[in-house]
């Protein structure tokens, strides 16, 4: 699981914007290094700012922890990528057999890059890439027992 923490900056319906503070720890093996953190245009602010469902209720000023499953990002590229591809090629690969015509074959391939696009865009429950939580902060409270 890939964990960077945050910090909410507003909050529009059931979604936060929260401002990634740092590139997460296994930034440093991917071939981005840190890109994502780069300095944004709004007012000079450092980290990438993402729009996260906020079962939490989280509010802004709150700091988060931003996760992200093992395999999430790879499916979600999968499907945003992959999926829309291989329903072109088919489709034209199927106009193609049907027609032996060029201009059918363009027009399957493009009829099945939109039905793709157009399936990533369709709402359903999908699982989100991102999630949080509240960051754990160590208070008076939780240190336990007194010993003295």
């Amino acid at each position: 699981m890939i964990e960077t923490d945050g910090i909410v900056e507003r909050i529009e319906g059931g979604d936060a914007w929260v401002r990634a503070a740092a590139p997460a720890p296994a930034c440093g093996s991917c071939a981005s290094r840190g890109r994502c953190a780069l300095p944004t245009e709004a007012a000079g602010a450092t980290g990438r700012l993402l729009r996260l469902p906020n079962p939490i209720q989280a509010r802004p000023g709150d700091s988060v922890v931003i996760t992200a499953a093992d395999g999430s990002v790879w499916r979600a590229a999968w499907r945003a990528y992959a999926l829309p591809l291989l329903l072109g090629l088919t489709s034209a690969g199927l106009a193609s057999r049907w027609t032996g015509n060029d201009g059918w074959m363009f027009a399957g391939l493009l009829l099945g890059l939109v039905a793709g696009f157009a399936w990533l865009r369709w709402p359903r429950a999908a699982e989100p890439i991102f999630s949080m939580r509240f960051k754990h902060t160590l208070s008076f409270h939780d240190k336990g027992p007194s010993t003295c």
